[in-house]
């Protein structure tokens, strides 16, 4: 694979580019068919790891394969139906986070303030990133409604552009809002950050090229630190020697810039696949396909300090 020397667009001080102007530079258009080859033929991105939560290996040979191992064990009492809800798998996950975008985006239409703080806390709930994010949500009282109604107009894929986009909160339990309320608007964490920033080390590696190209350089988060895994060992880095890759955690600006450029990434990826994933609806609120490849990249960034042992064909 070669690319040609081309004018890197995406400077460090974030000039100003919208969907259409980003999925046609050639760097992110070679990546994308680079990912696709990656989706679902077998062995083509080989990753594994130890899971700490459950004692045991994990491990997938394509994008799809990390789709159908995904797993993020929830069972709480959700405050917008009243009731326990629980669940692991990828199916019943997105059900319910159907209903949550559902009732988020409801609520928001009707002005309902104690409507969107609801759906927010349950979002926030499971997602296990209630802390902190409760009492800024509490804190915009009335003003929650038109907070989340101009991010909205600023976010979607058909107006926004890279920036500062002042006044926007941003970490990772607000992308999981952000997520329910935009169409085709990822979660953006610590470890779809983690897996992007791999993807985008092993393309520049196979392509031999001297530098990550911005357009493909993704932000990670630092996952938390336990008695099993302390900061000097930090599992979320996919940087390498040559290709060193940048942090979002103290920069927000960064992690929500990146967000937008995964955002068109992966929805370019959607249109663009005849894998697996495409037998997934892309329907509104939530799109399906792009959540399924966005869980891949969920269960992949869990730990890439090992990945060497990562290579696609």
């Amino acid at each position: 694979m070669h690319v040609s020397n081309q004018t890197q667009i995406i400077k460090t001080e974030l000039n100003i580019i919208f969907k259409n102007e980003y999925i046609k530079t050639p760097y992110v258009k070679e990546f994308v068919n680079w990912l696709d080859l990656r989706l679902d033929s077998p062995d083509s991105f080989n990753h594994t790891y130890f899971l700490l939560k459950t004692k045991q290996p994990w491990q997938c040979n394509n994008l799809y394969d990390a789709f159908e191992n995904y797993r993020w064990p929830y069972s709480f009492v959700c405050p917008v139906q009243g009731k326990r809800v629980s669940g692991a798998g990828f199916g019943e996950t997105f059900e319910y986070l159907n209903l949550l975008a559902l009732s988020f985006r409801n609520s928001l239409e009707r002005n309902d303030t104690a409507g969107v703080i609801n759906s927010a806390l349950a979002m926030l709930t499971w997602g296990g990133v209630l802390n902190k994010n409760r009492e800024r949500l509490l804190n915009m009282g009335d003003g929650i409604c038109g907070y989340f109604r101009s991010v909205r107009e600023s976010l979607t894929s058909s107006s926004c552009c890279l920036g500062g986009h002042d006044g926007v909160i941003m970490n990772s339990g607000f992308t999981k809002l952000y997520f329910l309320l935009i169409d085709d608007f990822i979660m953006y964490d610590g470890r779809v950050g983690a897996a992007l920033g791999l993807l985008g080390r092993l393309y520049a590696e196979e392509a031999g090229l001297k530098e990550l190209p911005e357009e493909i350089e993704f932000s990670f988060g630092s996952g938390r630190t336990s008695a099993f895994r302390q900061k000097s060992g930090n599992r979320r880095n996919p940087g390498s020697t040559t290709y060193k890759l940048p942090s979002f955690n103290g920069n927000p600006t960064r992690q929500l810039n990146d967000n937008i450029k995964a955002s068109w990434l992966l929805k370019e990826l959607a249109d663009k696949t005849d894998s697996r994933f495409s037998l997934l609806p892309q329907a509104s609120p939530l799109n399906e396909r792009m959540t399924a490849i966005q869980s891949a990249l969920f269960m992949i960034g869990y730990d890439v300090s090992m990945s060497a042992q990562s290579r696609g064909r």
